[in-house]
Parts: structure tokens; sequence; C-alpha cells
């Protein structure tokens, strides 16, 4: 090195940037709130579903997770934020879940034959559903704007899907793709509400599948055999 480069005259050289030789590392921190909110949403779900919205506590969904309710609310910030987050949650997983089972070969109306079996495992978690979906309908509960843009997702969420059973012959040809989603949501709602109210003569699964039956194609009939006696001598 000669004495000009020594003393800064010669050509600069620009040490290399952190970033250009290493990837930047996540921020342990959010990964670790996010982990742990992740543990809330899954033991809100528990706890709703045991015990319904009224019947459980911010209390014991914080101490099944092993967190104050202070903590707890730092990252929900109410009982009726962690309720629609759960409701999203709970919609996540069963949409998951229907996409693997069809990713596995199941047809459409199987998979969501397949919900309404879950769902009639876990009446805590449907009334739930039914309350907060009937109490969200006044515009100033905090559940209205996630209640109302949840039906109106569901409402045309399997139209594609539909319209392929349809073409895969799945269902009767004249099923509008359109109409049946909203369909769908309104039966499983209804019989939701009447399990709940009388769970020992009304059979939800049963009649759901009473309902599916209306909506795949009949198998053709034999024709009648118009043979005479005449024509066989």
């Amino acid at each position: 090195m000669n004495e000009s480069d020594a003393a800064g005259g010669g050509a600069t050289r620009t040490a290399p940037s952190l970033g250009a030789t290493t990837a930047r590392r996540p921020d342990g921190r959010l990964v670790r709130g996010e982990q742990r909110r992740r543990e809330i949403l899954r033991t809100a779900v528990e706890v709703f579903g045991e015990q319904g919205f009224r019947g459980s506590s911010l209390r014991e969904i914080a101490a099944r997770v092993g967190i104050s309710e202070a903590g707890l609310l730092h990252h929900f910030g109410s009982k009726a934020a962690l309720l629609t987050a759960t409701i999203e949650e709970r919609d996540r997983r069963d949409l998951a879940r229907r996409t693997e089972d069809e990713a596995g070969g199941a047809d459409l109306l199987t998979t969501i034959r397949d919900q309404v079996r879950r769902n009639a495992e876990t009446p805590g978690l449907v009334a739930l559903h039914v309350v907060v979906a009937a109490e969200a309908t006044d515009a100033a509960h905090p559940a209205h704007d996630v209640v109302r843009d949840r039906y109106r997702a569901l409402r045309h969420q399997d139209d594609t899907r539909f319209q392929e059973a349809v073409e895969r012959g799945e269902l009767r040809p004249e099923v509008d793709p359109r109409a049946i989603g909203q369909l769908f949501s309104a039966v499983m709602d209804g019989l939701q509400l009447q399990w709940l109210l009388d769970p020992e003569n009304v059979d939800m699964v049963e009649l759901f599948d009473q309902f599916l039956a209306l909506l795949r194609p009949h198998a053709p009939t034999a024709a009648p055999d118009t043979t005479t006696e005449q024509e066989t001598a």
C-alpha cells in the first residue's frame, strides 16, 4: 500500500453491507408473539367450544395457555376481539380440512357432510356460532362486521367447486352453483339451531344426508319391459 492509499487519498473501498452477505433474521419477539397468539386461538376454540361464549372467561383461557389475563389482552384487546378471531380460526380450520379431504379424493358433498358431522361433536362451539350470528344482526355488536363479512364470503366461497361438481355429475344438472352455497349455509344453520334446541329428537347429520340426497342425481330407473307374450312366442 502506498502513502496516498494509507492516507485515504487512493481509491476508496466500501465495506460490504451485512444485508448483502447474510440473510436477514426474523425478529425473535415477533415470532414468539405470533406463536403465542396461535396458542391462545387454539385454546379459545377449545374453551368456547366446551363452555360457549357466556360461560367462558378470559381468565380460564389465559390459565390454560399459561399466561396472565393481561398478557392475553395484550394480544387480543378484549373478549369480543378474541371471539371474532376464534370464529375466523374455526372457518380457516374447516376450509383446510375440506381442502385436504378433497385432495385425498373425497367429493365436495362428502367433505361438507363431514364438516356437519364434526360440528355435531362440538355442541359448545356450534352454540357459540348460533348465538353470535343472531346477536351480530345488531349493527352495534362487536362481531357484526366479522359475521356479516363471513356470510358474504361463504355465499360464493365454493361457486367454482359446485360448478365442477355439476360437471362431474355429483350434483343434479339444474343446480345453480351460485345459489347452492347460500342454501347450504341456510340449511346448516337451521339444522344447528333445531339440534341445539332438541338434540334428542333432531339428528343433524341424518337430516343433512337427506338434504344431500335431494341434490344428487337420481339413478336412472330401468325402462319397463314392453315385450308382449306374442313377440316372445
